[in-house]
């Protein structure tokens, strides 16, 4: 008899957790059944470069969750900007242009309703992009164009070039991407013969300028023939070791490995610099450094390659005998920058393709043309000497 009775107690807490479990939950709003919201009142309008910001007064209930402003930043492009229920503002942004644009704001609360539409105008001011392109130069250049530009906002642009390629079809040459306040770089790689180029601005919403288009003749460049280079030893200049002697700086050996193939100064007190003969005088355009960096995992961003150094030029027949400065002038100075900015001894295929590219270094227009150069190294990365596996040259003798 016990046995039945527990069997039959069984049975129905099974029957009871049975229908439990086939329950559905359903979830609701904490506030169900409440009404839409008030609208906004009191707007004001603060235009400013691209972008507007409009202030409000909220409707006094607690069910507001947000604001919500509709627009278009362009026709046809939609876009939304959101503002909680603690503040009395929103940003709307994303203008590429200074015409007149409407906004709709809407008081959104917890049951997801929304308030009528307020609707207010806005008239951004000039927009990053277009003050970037405004501030444009474009001039000639070695192999191609100088491009300053200025962008005080320090908005993420892109500037871009071009030109037309072997075939005369017009295409994009060139992408710079920048957040910076203001700056100066070149597009390369054009000869002589006079052609067309174009400029605009485009930014992170899809907005693009007009293009400015200009056309010249890119200054006349040459890669400098290395076989005329001659090692020059000046009293102060540091000296070589492990028989790894300078001339390995010219002898077209990229990968610097074990084997040789690089330069490898004496140990000695930083600064120290080292001096040689271009065999030509020239007006340099742009000068590439190379790393030792076989085997690059153990090498690159490591050891003695340099980390931050100037170039010297010196223009006249010969530098002073004593080795002193006074007839050097500075073409550049230069910072390594390791892409991936791991510390050392890791290494990224970003790291490895990089160092395999070079240290890439424009020189001035306004540097006067030079046949000697001084390479003085501020800084290695570990120790007290200094590798390099090669120096290549590009100017207008």
């Amino acid at each position: 008899m016990m046995q039945f009775k527990n069997r039959m107690l069984c049975a129905a807490i099974g029957l009871v957790f049975s229908a439990m479990a086939c329950k559905k939950t359903v979830h609701s709003s904490l506030f169900p059944d409440g009404d839409k919201p008030a609208p906004l009142t009191g707007t004001s309008v603060v235009n400013g470069p691209g972008s507007a910001t409009i202030t409000y007064s909220l409707p006094g209930d607690n069910s507001i969750l947000y604001v919500k402003a509709a627009y278009e930043i362009r026709k046809g492009v939609p876009r939304e900007a959101r503002s909680s229920y603690y503040s009395n503002s929103v940003v709307v942004d994303g203008f590429g242009d200074t015409l007149e644009h409407e906004v709709k704001l809407y008081v959104v609360n917890r049951s997801d309703l929304s308030s009528d539409v307020v609707t207010v105008k806005v008239k951004p001011l000039t927009p990053p992009l277009l003050s970037v392109y405004r501030s444009l130069k474009v001039t000639p250049d070695f192999g191609g164009a100088n491009i300053q530009f200025v962008n005080a906002m320090k908005a993420d642009v892109v500037i871009v070039t071009i030109t037309a390629d072997s075939t005369g079809k017009l295409g994009t040459a060139n992408s710079r991407y920048t957040a910076a306040d203001s700056g100066s770089y070149s597009v390369r790689g054009y000869d002589s013969t006079k052609r067309a180029f174009g400029f605009y601005v485009k930014d992170t919403y899809g907005n693009y300028t007009d293009t400015m288009y200009t056309t010249f003749s890119p200054l006349y460049e040459k890669f400098l023939d290395k076989s005329k280079f001659q090692e020059v030893d000046l009293p102060t200049d540091v000296g070589y070791d492990w028989g790894l002697v300078m001339p390995n700086l010219w002898d077209g050996i990229i990968k610097g490995g074990l084997i040789g193939g690089f330069f490898h100064t004496q140990a000695k007190p930083f600064p120290m610099w080292f001096t040689f003969d271009l065999g030509v005088k020239v007006r340099l355009s742009r000068i590439t450094l190379w790393q030792r960096q076989d085997p690059p995992e153990d090498w690159i961003y490591n050891q003695n390659n340099p980390k931050v150094f100037e170039i010297y030029g010196c223009s006249d027949a010969f530098p002073n005998a004593d080795g002193s400065w006074g007839d050097w002038t500075m073409l550049v100075h230069h910072e390594v920058t390791k892409p991936s900015g791991l510390p050392m001894g890791s290494v990224t295929q970003a790291d490895i393709d990089a160092a395999a590219e070079g240290e890439q270094m424009a020189v001035g227009l306004d540097k006067p043309a030079v046949r000697y150069i001084r390479v003085k190294v501020l800084q290695t990365y570990t120790n007290s000497a200094t590798n390099i596996a090669e120096m290549s040259f590009w100017g207008q003798p």
